[in-house]
């Protein structure tokens, strides 16, 4: 049980990692592809982008299921969570002015790095814990089972889909979006090689399997009291 909640813990913290990159890569008007979705939405709707994160979220995870993936503690945090942390990020630097709205490109490519890296190692720490896919990857999964592409293109052609969606709707863009897409996932590799974290050997523990173990657990103690 310790293991589960250090691991429930670990991904939180990956997640506010994330939504602290979120904050950094919005001030340079330089959104990832997911997120010029959910800024677009945010401004249709009238919400937050991380109200809009949560939204994408859980419609995802409904055609997740849908389509039979398995899902996991972590998947149902990732699409609750980043969302809120983002939001958290983003009004304590509307209220501290850490990081400057930025529009010189010169500055605004540094930033981006930053937010690559930060969203990378937020990446790294909620995948390490092995609770869940996150709803998008998971989404990934389903598509590839389903074309005959490999899993590359097809995460291609999903963000492809959500950056143009986005960009329909408003969502703000800018040369760090187009660089997220090249360094991204090399970054992403580098932290877990240092880290020695294979994501190959990723065994994501599923709701059944969770509650296999607790239904364990609350037997053992029974017994042991």
């Amino acid at each position: 049980m310790k293991v589960r909640i250090l691991k429930i813990l670990r991904m939180l913290v990956g997640f506010a990692i994330i939504g602290c990159g979120t904050m950094v890569t919005k001030q340079i008007g330089s959104l990832n592809s997911w997120n010029v979705l959910n800024d677009g939405m945010s401004k249709v709707l009238g919400i937050t982008i991380g109200q809009a994160n949560t939204t994408v979220g859980i419609m995802i995870i409904i055609i997740d299921i849908l389509a039979k993936e398995k899902l996991g503690i972590g998947t149902v945090l990732n699409a609750t969570c980043i969302g809120l942390f983002s939001d958290i990020f983003i009004s304590l630097n509307a209220a501290l002015g850490i990081v400057p709205k930025v529009t010189e490109v010169w500055l605004q490519v540094p930033l981006c790095f930053v937010g690559i890296f930060l969203s990378s190692f937020g990446i790294y720490l909620y995948m390490s814990a092995e609770m869940g896919s996150g709803p998008r990857d998971s989404l990934m999964l389903a598509v590839t089972k389903r074309l005959p592409f490999q899993v590359g293109y097809c995460r291609m052609a999903l963000e492809a889909t959500a950056f143009i969606v986005g960009v329909i709707l408003g969502g703000e863009f800018g040369v760090g979006t187009f660089i997220a897409v090249f360094f991204s996932g090399p970054c992403l590799q580098r932290i877990s090689k240092i880290a020695g974290f294979n994501m190959k050997n990723v065994h994501n523990e599923s709701f059944a399997e969770t509650y296999a173990f607790l239904k364990s657990w609350a037997k053992n103690r029974k017994t042991a009291a």
